[in-house]
């Protein structure tokens, strides 16, 4: 059963999320009456279980008492997911090592199972995830989606991670992202997709594109997503002239965007490192883009050379270089060897490496040994 901390506010909803949505059981608001009955009846079905969680909470507040917020509010939601799923489960997974790691340690301790652990980006490069450590060695084992999180994973906890980490990359179905034989849009589309968020460097991207236009390029940036800077963008994309050549269109299902990769040329993503040290992993966005054949230039930053490899399967930028940004999308844009290259080789990289078939397999096979 899919156990969320929180009910999404997103508007769009992907129609392949829908049943998932519907099925997942959502943790009430904080300090609920839910919440607070929750506890004594957890504590009645799992006296062992629940002690043994309250004591790993006192513990550690005691320790460090800048946990105690989080702890406590994740021992509450444990309770909570225990009296309502029940008595049949076998094991708890939690994805991303901050919170939602935290809650997943205490449920399996609550119910006296094993758990496991994903992680991700946010959650290991921005220092928010508490007793990481701790919830490595007690994991039965944990995936990253990035050889490049498992790099700095195994640097700053060896001690426990060793022979714990397994690297699951993100999965794709290839067989909906395929070369589309539309005819590309004139003028040429630069297609961007993402939150609009500090790490996304949509700054630079405008930057980049003020550039390109002052060199005589005709093209449209489209911008997909939304996020607290959008309304900084849109000022920044008038102070440079660019109101004519950029479009900002929200947040669009996925079905909306898949047609926009097959009208699109380029597609760029500009990340870059956050101010609190967030970054990006591998995005999935450039895992479409390749696997539609799209020529792609992205930031030579984390994990994002594992997928492009410069001249073969896209293009890298300099993160936060605006300049060298516009050099490697003028290429994308007019060299037409280079583009029938990376088309090509892009979508087999993606095939060999990214294909949802195989990496679920893969997961699916770490769970066979540890739950009974």
């Amino acid at each position: 059963m899919p156990l969320s901390l929180q009910r999404p506010d997103e508007s769009v909803t992907h129609a392949e999320a829908a049943d998932l949505a519907q099925r997942t059981l959502y943790a009430p608001p904080p300090l609920s009456l839910r919440l607070a009955a929750a506890q004594l009846i957890a504590a009645i079905r799992h006296p062992v279980g629940y002690l043994s969680a309250l004591r790993i909470v006192i513990s550690r507040s005691l320790r460090s008492p800048a946990e105690v917020r989080q702890l406590a509010s994740s021992l509450l939601i444990a309770g909570y997911f225990a009296v309502r799923i029940g008595r049949s489960v076998r094991h708890v997974h939690g994805h991303f090592a901050t919170k939602p790691a935290t809650v997943s340690w205490l449920l399996a301790e609550i119910l006296s199972v094993g758990y496991s652990l994903s992680c991700h980006a946010r959650d290991i490069f921005a220092g928010q995830a508490l007793a990481l450590s701790t919830k490595i060695a007690e994991a039965e084992f944990v995936t990253v989606c990035t050889d490049y999180a498992r790099q700095r994973l195994l640097r700053e906890h060896r001690l426990v991670a060793e022979g714990k980490l397994h690297l699951i990359y993100h999965g794709l179905d290839v067989r909906r992202f395929v070369p589309s034989s539309s005819p590309q849009a004139k003028p040429r589309i630069i297609l961007s997709v993402g939150r609009l968020v500090e790490k996304k460097g949509f700054p630079f991207l405008l930057r980049a594109a003020s550039l390109l236009q002052s060199r005589g390029a005709e093209f449209r940036l489209l911008i997909v997503g939304d996020g607290p800077e959008r309304e900084d963008l849109l000022r920044l994309s008038v102070g440079l002239g660019l109101q004519d050549s950029v479009e900002f269109l929200g947040t669009l299902a996925q079905r909306e965007v898949l047609e926009l990769y097959n009208q699109a040329s380029v597609f760029a993503l500009a990340s870059v490192v956050a101010t609190d040290g967030d970054r990006d992993g591998l995005p999935n966005v450039l895992l479409e883009a390749l696997a539609v054949g799209i020529p792609t230039v992205a930031s030579n930053l984390s994990a994002i050379p594992e997928l492009i490899e410069p001249h073969k399967t896209g293009l890298l930028a300099t993160p936060g270089d605006a300049r060298d940004l516009a050099d490697k999308l003028e290429m994308a844009l007019y060299d037409e060897e280079f583009r029938d290259r990376v088309s090509l080789l892009g979508r087999e990289e993606v095939c060999r490496y990214f294909d949802v078939n195989r990496n679920v397999a893969a997961l699916a096979e770490l769970f066979s040994e540890v739950v009974p």
